[in-house]
């Protein structure tokens, strides 16, 4: 059985948005951390906004 993953949203400082893909919440924890550093903000600068199975439009 293959893995689903859901699309999750995380809205930091400024209104900066990081949206991907992760099987888990917990995986999505780890990837907002490294997307968080990549971006020079600290993980708890975002907080998440949305998790939903297609990647959306104007939501």
């Amino acid at each position: 059985m293959a893995n689903k993953k859901s699309y999750y949203a995380f809205e930091g400082p400024s209104g900066t948005t990081i949206e991907f893909r992760a099987t888990s919440l917990q995986q999505a924890m780890v990837i907002k951390k490294k997307k968080a550093e990549e971006l020079g903000f600290a993980k708890e600068d975002f907080d998440l906004t949305g998790i939903r199975n297609k990647q959306g439009q104007g939501e």
